[in-house]
């Protein structure tokens, strides 16, 4: 019988077909010396997230398709990711909760943009930018319960997060008197990573007082 890995009857029941994707590609790189064993379950989650992430970007490619906003999803998109990956955020029991959680954040976004006054899109982006980092800063990164982060992950997490909000302002700010309207762009997509971790902080509180 050769070596490796398997998946055994428990190891896919009543997980969700991202999970047994992601945990079989795991297995699948574990059997071809690819990663360690020891480090399928880690990958695991790692690949988890990435296949969700690639849903969620489809679904805000097609609402930038139907809505013609390309350039106000990319850098929105952009921002909000990259912060999310290192800076953590909420996490629906299911990946169609969490999907349907961001449809509902850009349709909210769409609706700024189409309707929201360009004043109240320059204010909005300056208030957001300074809540977002002051929350950023506190919090990140925030820990997912199944993924516990060791002292030394964490740190170079957060270390990644604060840079890449570094970043994320300074470019909010010279576009603010540039581009103002790139800069509600990124400051919304910054705003949203920000919610995200303190949604997620206050689930996490809940869930230890039951």
């Amino acid at each position: 019988m050769p070596s490796g890995i398997y998946l055994t009857p428990a190891d896919k029941e009543g997980v969700s077909v991202i999970e047994k994707l992601a945990l079989k590609t795991a297995v699948f790189f574990s059997n071809n010396r690819i990663i360690d064993s020891d480090d399928v379950k880690a990958y695991a989650f790692g690949l988890e997230i990435l296949f969700s992430t690639i849903i969620n970007f489809a679904v805000a490619l097609v609402i930038a398709v139907l809505t013609g906003e390309f350039l106000a999803f990319a850098l929105f998109f952009a921002s909000f990711i990259t912060l999310r990956l290192n800076a953590g955020g909420f996490h629906a029991k299911t990946h169609i909760g969490c999907t349907s959680v961001l449809a509902f954040a850009l349709l909210m976004y769409v609706a700024a943009l189409k309707y929201m006054p360009a004043t109240a899109k320059n204010i909005s982006a300056a208030i957001s930018l300074i809540i977002s980092s002051l929350t950023i800063l506190v919090f990140a990164p925030v820990e997912h319960p199944n993924n516990p982060l060791s002292t030394k992950s964490r740190l170079k997490l957060r270390k990644k997060a604060i840079l890449l909000l570094c970043i994320w302002s300074a470019l909010c700010i010279l576009l603010f008197f540039l581009r103002p309207d790139m800069s509600f762009y990124i400051a919304s997509g910054v705003l949203l990573s920000a919610v995200s971790m303190l949604a997620e902080k206050i689930k996490m509180s809940l869930m230890r007082e039951i």
